[in-house]
């Protein structure tokens, strides 16, 4: 992950079709690159770019969250339906290798289920107040890579 990469990142987690997909809230620019300063700086975590045919396609990380490792993706929505997520997750798996690894997806993101089972992941719980996306409760899903 290179300084460079964080604008299109950036960009990437704008896209209100992404960010509903993600049950996800956009960060304000300041807050943003904020965010990606404290993790770039926490060593606990491994950071990847999702590079494809050359372009910036998106990002992948491991981190801890509520005492147990997680990993997340975001693929930017130009480059959805063309593999590259699950492509990305299977490599970024056989380099971190710290198990369980844990994942959390909005219930009605069923392309990142897909994603997260095609690379061995399991459903181990339905959570109904998964997100909450500007007033309204998302449900979702915590899969397990054990």
């Amino acid at each position: 992950m290179e300084d460079g990469d964080l604008p299109i990142f950036f960009e990437h987690q704008r896209d209100p079709e992404s960010l509903a997909m993600a049950a996800f809230k956009s960060r304000e620019r300041t807050a943003f690159f904020d965010h990606w300063a404290k993790i770039r700086r926490n060593k606990i975590g491994l950071l990847k770019t999702i590079v494809y045919e050359g372009e910036v396609a998106g990002n992948i990380a491991s981190f801890m969250m509520d005492g147990h490792r997680e990993v997340g993706y975001w693929i930017g929505r130009t480059f959805w339906g063309k593999g590259i997520a699950s492509k990305a997750l299977g490599l970024f798996i056989a380099e971190e290798t710290e198990r369980p690894l844990y994942a959390g997806v909005a219930e009605h993101n069923a392309a990142s289920v897909r994603v997260l089972q095609k690379c061995g992941f399991e459903v181990v719980e339905k959570l109904p107040d998964f997100a909450d996306v500007e007033g309204k409760k998302v449900g979702g899903w915590i899969l397990r890579l054990a």
